[in-house]
């Protein structure tokens, strides 16, 4: 795991990648934990960087930036807490994933 910036605690900025192991905080752990399933069932996945928006803030947003084998998907989700907007971002995530392999890897006759 790559942390790319920290700023007075209103975002905090986390890269996620292949075999990445533990992170500072809960919330790294959280997502680390989350979105490592992804590496496993998309071999196409290269990184996912994850933009949250502070403590200061009523509703809490997640955005993901996933690296795919020649494109770059974002997902975007809000929700009460990080942990939930994360999963609600996974949620999309795992749309644009199978849209990409669905388009990319079609299977053989």
């Amino acid at each position: 795991m790559q942390y790319l910036f920290t700023h007075n605690n209103e975002y905090m900025d986390i890269k996620i990648e292949r075999g990445s192991k533990d992170g500072k905080n809960y919330f790294e752990n959280y997502a680390n934990q989350n979105l490592q399933k992804f590496f496993a069932n998309y071999p196409f996945l290269e990184s996912v960087k994850v933009f949250f928006r502070g403590d200061k803030h009523p509703t809490k947003k997640v955005k993901l930036h996933a690296r795919l084998k020649g494109k770059d998907v974002f997902v975007e989700a809000s929700g009460p807490k990080h942990d939930i907007a994360l999963d609600n971002a996974a949620v999309k995530l795992r749309a644009q994933a199978e849209k990409y392999k669905t388009k990319h890897y079609r299977k053989a006759s």
